[in-house]
């Protein structure tokens, strides 16, 4: 088994909790979620943060870009707290629980930056 990171633990908490809430809701407001991410920009970029930064956060480790690394953890971070979030009304004690692992998760992953 390989190491246990932060990172990967925002990834597949993020992930799962994604996935799972989704496949709660009935087939038909599936349907409307996805055309309404096709239609809206924002969406799609919010969508995007986390593959973008699993991209740039192995780019920036293969180059040894400290920079890019903070950069592709930071997409991937904003997207698990903006998962959080959309889930709000539907399931509030999962979201806050999943906000606060994100958050107690983020403190970990920025920590090493600031000491």
């Amino acid at each position: 088994m390989g190491a246990f990171t932060v990172l990967g633990a925002i990834i597949i908490l993020t992930g799962w909790f994604a996935l799972m809430e989704y496949d709660q809701y009935p087939e038909s407001e599936r349907k409307r979620i996805v055309e309404r991410i096709k239609n809206s920009p924002a969406a799609i970029i919010a969508v995007a943060l986390m593959p973008v930064g699993i991209v740039v956060n192995m780019l920036g480790n293969a180059i040894g870009s400290l920079w890019m690394v903070v950069i592709g953890a930071t997409l991937i971070f904003v997207q698990s707290i903006i998962v959080s979030l959309l889930f709000w009304k539907r399931k509030r004690w999962k979201s806050i629980v999943l906000l606060v692992t994100m958050i107690v998760l983020g403190v970990f992953l920025y920590m090493p930056l600031f000491m």
